[in-house]
């Protein structure tokens, strides 16, 4: 799993340049990045929006959205040098993959559980530190995977403390991230030998649709309280 000087990682380039240009044309259409009718008119996810208006694209676009600066270049700082090294690994398709079903997931758990509005690329992110775990857990005799996971579950932690303890972090858009980044990385990501048999991955592969299924059902009962809060 060693560096090719010739791979180019395309796709973590396009997420980046696509996270940059979101952010740059809304700063220069609206003139702010933090305003939650901006973040709501370019695409960020509200539990009212998506099931009263029926924008579920927004669980998608939601991942390109930043509030702020310094949202903005922390997760792309954490694209830029991580998004190579798992695109190589992966390959392209499975890395696009795994990027957008973890994104997905993380959205629609911060569908179900946050009422308030959300965005950020921090659920495709986590997805991104737990498919390196997860690969790190299918591929036993790579001492590369180990030393690489075990700084990502120390840096995943911390953050996630972090969420829990200062308001307006959207803990559960994290934690559904990385949640659906392993089971995505679990059923897809194997390569050469691997721990995971195939009935396997088939069993974790339903296990995740009823998870998003149960998501759905759930977000969608608390949307028919919301208004009665």
């Amino acid at each position: 799993m060693g560096s090719k000087r010739d791979f180019k990682p395309w796709l973590t380039y396009a997420f980046l340049v696509i996270n940059i240009g979101w952010f740059a044309f809304t700063y220069l259409v609206y003139g702010t990045t933090t305003d939650s009718r901006v973040l709501l008119d370019t695409g960020a996810n509200f539990m009212p929006y998506v099931f009263q208006n029926h924008e579920y694209w927004r669980i998608l676009s939601a991942t390109f959205v930043h509030i702020g600066m310094s949202h903005l270049l922390f997760n792309m700082m954490t694209l830029y040098f991580m998004g190579p090294e798992l695109e190589e690994i992966l390959g392209h398709i499975k890395f696009l993959l795994i990027y957008l079903i973890a994104g997905i997931g993380g959205n629609l758990t911060s569908l179900a559980f946050n009422t308030g509005v959300s965005a950020g690329a921090s659920t495709a992110l986590f997805g991104m530190f737990a498919a390196f775990i997860v690969l790190a857990i299918i591929h036993p005799d790579s001492h590369y995977l180990w030393q690489r996971s075990r700084s990502f579950i120390i840096l995943v932690g911390l953050n996630l403390v972090n969420g829990f303890l200062s308001p307006g972090i959207d803990n559960w858009g994290h934690l559904g991230g990385l949640l659906f980044g392993a089971l995505a990385t679990y059923v897809i990501g194997s390569k050469g030998k691997s721990k995971a048999k195939l009935w396997q991955r088939g069993l974790v592969a339903v296990l995740s649709g009823i998870i998003a299924v149960f998501l759905v059902y759930y977000a969608y009962q608390e949307f028919l309280h919301y208004f009665e809060r």
